[in-house]
């Protein structure tokens, strides 16, 4: 993961400045501890990595999206949606299946979705897997069998000039 963050950074630094102007500066452990600790969870080594680069970018008024009209979200925004939608779960969703607290969102599209790294494999599937969650819609897609496995895909993406911004 390591060879990939350094690929993801010098990849973003040469051919999108402005954006990579707006990455926050990465996390220390403890951040990334108390987030464990406030949820009960493990993070995956490849989240802790992930977030030690970068925590997320500015989500200001001139945001743009990191992939797929999705935003990188800091560490605190990622906790306050989580506990936003945790807090739903069996007052707001009907379903149960519609939020499971072992999902932890690391993006946001401008639409107020997420992918998420799947912890707990509730509905069954892969522990760590990105899925997709669309707030209005009962779909939950599976983007990639790991984080590590999504971000590869999107540096490839990067490099190869294939990237989707929209």
């Amino acid at each position: 993961m390591r060879n990939l963050i350094l690929r993801a950074d010098a990849w973003l630094q040469a051919n999108r400045p402005d954006y990579y102007g707006k990455l926050r500066p990465g996390v220390d452990d403890a951040a990334l501890d108390a987030y464990q600790g406030r949820f009960g969870l493990a993070l995956p080594t490849e989240f802790r990595e992930l977030y030690r680069w970068r925590d997320g970018q500015d989500l200001g008024a001139e945001a743009t999206a990191l992939v797929h009209n999705h935003m990188f979200m800091p560490l605190c925004e990622s906790a306050a949606a989580k506990q936003l939608l945790d807090g739903m779960i069996g007052a707001d969703f009907d379903d149960p299946a519609w939020w499971r607290r072992g999902w932890v969102p690391f993006t946001l599209s401008f639409a107020g979705d997420h992918y998420c790294v799947d912890l707990e494999a509730e509905g069954g599937g892969r522990r760590g897997r990105v899925i997709d969650f669309w707030h209005d819609d009962p779909s939950r897609n599976v983007r990639a069998a790991s984080l590590a496995d999504w971000f590869r895909g999107f540096v490839l993406a990067m490099e190869q000039g294939r990237l989707e911004l929209a």
